[in-house]
Order: C-alpha cells, then sequence, then structure tokens
C-alpha cells in the first residue's frame, strides 16, 4: 500500500501511498490506507519518544506497561493527547532465560529445571509489570489456536530447586556457601554468567541473582552491546542469555527448536531432542489446521519439558498513545488495533 519515499539511516523512514498497488481494487481494503504519507521515527529512549508524543511530534506511539501506568498521568491525558489499554488477539511475544545446553554445568536437564524454580517470575510481573502480565507456560502465548494450556505452570520454589540439585549431586562441600561439583574430573562452582542486551531489563536479572545467591547458586549479569551481544550469540560464546522473541498467529517452531538450527539457526541453546525434531517436521505437512494443533501441543509439551528456557511472562493487552488528529472507527480489532483504519482529521 505504500512505498519508500526517503531513508534516513537511524532517524526515521518516510512512506508514500502506492497509487497502482493492487490493493487499491480490493472491496475489503475501501476503508483501509487513508494516509498520503507516513513517517516512521526511530527514539532510543523511552521518555524522549513520550514527551515527542506529548508535544504533538508524534501521533502514534506503543507503550510498554511501566511506561503506560507511571509515565501518562496529568491533565494533559484525555486532552490533548491520549492513551488506549486493550486486549485482543495479536501474537504475543514472551521474554526469557536461555541456556546453552553446551555448558558443562547446563547440559543437565535437572539442572534447568532446578534454576527454573529460583526465578521468582511472580515477583517480576508484581514489580516491573505491575501485575497485569500473566506467567509464560512455553513457547506460545495463550490466547493463539495453537496453544496447550495443559502445560505444567513451574512457580518460585526454592526448595524444590535444593532438591533437584542434591539428587545432581550437587553440594557446599567446602562451606563457602557456594555449591560445587566434579564434573569431568574437575571440581566446579555452580556459577552462571547471563548475557544481558538491555541495561532497564537488569533488574529482572537482579531479583533472580540474589534468591539464586541463597540457594548456592552464583549468577552473574554482563550488559552487552547489541551487536557483540548477537555476535556471542551467533558464535554460541554464551552460558546464559536473557532476551524475547515475538509472537506469530501461525506458529511454525522450525527455526527456534529444531536441531537444525542449532548451529547456525535460532536454536542458539542447543536443543536437541530426536522425537521432537520428527513432530517438527511432520507439522509442516499437515494441512488441516486442527490435525496440526494436536501435533504442535505435543511438540510444547517435548520442549517445556527439556526446560531450555526459564519463560517469563506474556502480557494479554496492548497499550497505546495518539495525539488528537487521529480518529479511529475501533479501540480494536481481533488481531490488531487497526492502525490501517485510522484517518487523520
Amino acid at each position: 500500500a505504500f512505498k519508500l519515499d526517503r531513508l534516513e539511516k537511524g532517524k526515521k523512514i518516510v512512506l508514500t501511498r502506492n497509487q497502482n498497488w493492487w490493493g487499491n481494487n480490493v472491496a475489503h481494503n475501501k476503508d483501509d490506507y487513508k494516509y498520503e504519507r507516513i513517517t516512521y521515527k526511530f527514539i532510543k529512549d523511552k521518555e524522549v519518544s513520550l514527551e515527542n508524543l506529548k508535544k504533538g511530534n508524534l501521533d502514534f506511539l506503543g507503550m510498554d506497561i511501566e511506561t503506560y501506568i507511571k509515565k501518562t498521568k496529568g491533565d494533559i491525558w484525555g486532552k490533548s493527547v491520549f492513551k488506549k489499554e486493550v486486549k485482543n488477539k495479536t501474537p504475543k511475544g514472551y521474554s526469557f532465560i536461555g541456556w546453552n545446553q553446551r555448558h558443562p554445568i547446563l547440559k543437565s536437564k535437572n539442572v534447568r529445571k532446578a534454576l527454573f524454580h529460583l526465578v521468582n517470575r511472580e515477583m517480576m510481573i508484581e514489580k516491573f509489570e505491575y501485575g497485569k502480565s500473566v506467567l509464560a507456560r512455553g513457547p506460545v502465548y495463550p490466547s493463539s489456536y495453537f496453544y496447550n494450556p495443559n502445560l505444567p505452570l513451574y512457580k518460585f520454589n526454592p526448595k524444590k530447586s535444593l532438591e533437584i540439585l542434591k539428587k545432581e549431586g550437587w553440594s557446599d562441600s567446602d562451606g563457602d556457601n557456594i555449591l560445587d561439583k566434579v564434573i569431568d574430573g574437575k571440581k566446579r562452582k555452580f556459577e552462571i554468567t547471563i548475557m544481558e542486551p538491555v541495561k532497564d531489563k537488569e533488574r529482572y536479572l537482579t531479583i533472580f541473582k540474589e534468591d539464586a545467591k541463597k540457594a548456592g547458586v552464583i549468577i552473574n549479569i554482563k550488559i552487552i552491546e547489541w551487536n557483540s551481544f548477537v555476535k556471542l550469540l551467533e558464535e554460541r560464546k554464551f552460558e546464559g542469555v536473557r532476551l524475547a522473541w515475538s509472537g506469530v498467529i501461525d506458529w511454525e517452531p522450525k527455526q527456534i527448536w529444531h536441531s537444525s538450527s542449532a548451529k547456525s539457526g535460532s536454536n542458539f541453546v542447543g536443543l536437541n531432542v530426536p522425537e521432537l525434531d520428527q513432530l517438527i517436521d511432520k507439522a509442516r505437512l499437515i494441512h488441516n489446521r486442527e490435525e496440526r494443533r494436536k501435533v504442535l501441543w505435543r511438540i510444547q509439551e517435548l520442549i517445556a519439558d527439556d526446560f531450555p528456557y526459564v519463560w517469563l511472562s506474556y502480557s494479554p493487552e496492548t497499550y497505546y498513545g495518539y495525539s488528537t488528529r487521529l480518529s479511529m472507527p475501533k479501540d480494536t480489532y481481533n488481531y490488531s488495533i487497526g492502525t490501517s483504519r485510522w484517518t487523520i482529521k
């Protein structure tokens, strides 16, 4: 519907209406794409982007929960700038802590399970997401047609974690309050470093770090600039990583979860389960949506049972702000907030 008019790297992209777009003559598009020009601005700082919205330099701004709750107060809201909190079936992404299964400590599924029980996700949601997010069970968001609601919901349980680790042979043999174990003939302390590309998200890992320390597990947090972060991820030179995936309507797990993606794809944690590979390949050939869902449910069970990630949370709602210039027929639709149908007053 639009074509590129101008690109200013790192600043903005300008699109103009494509008069020759084939969809202009399609009936169900008659209420869409009424803009002659769209400008996307790149603003790294959340505070600055919000100020631009309030000053009228932006017409639309997607928000995270914290910005919506804490930063959108005052007389200006509801008069010269507006905000909305809506719920729909938009594919929801999830944040996670991923474990490199090539690591001597993290190659044990039971160790990864024990670490899951040391992450106080409930506290993270309450403190940083104002109780509005929900605990994630696995790799598919809850409102998806393919979501398996029967996956176990693992909760913060340090006692359970220590029970698992004890069975795996971890103990504090030298009285330094740090668990240790002999692995491949060498005594190792239970110490893991997690890479974090977003400084603002460090606070989530800090809660984990403090709780893990009480259990005798040392968690180090390493903030890494994005380009370096991606390079280390691609080279598989990491122990743990805090990251997030966006959601998709038609879930297709091969890119992230198939062993063929472990060397150079998005399966950077190195998950390798033969039955899982077979089912992923099988699901790709099933055209009937209901039949494919049955296979995808089993795929989710196998992924969750391997504990490749600590799934953190989903946000069921969508938050956004907009200017007085915009007019919208509805606050939201089934799978989007309907920006294509908004118009300029």
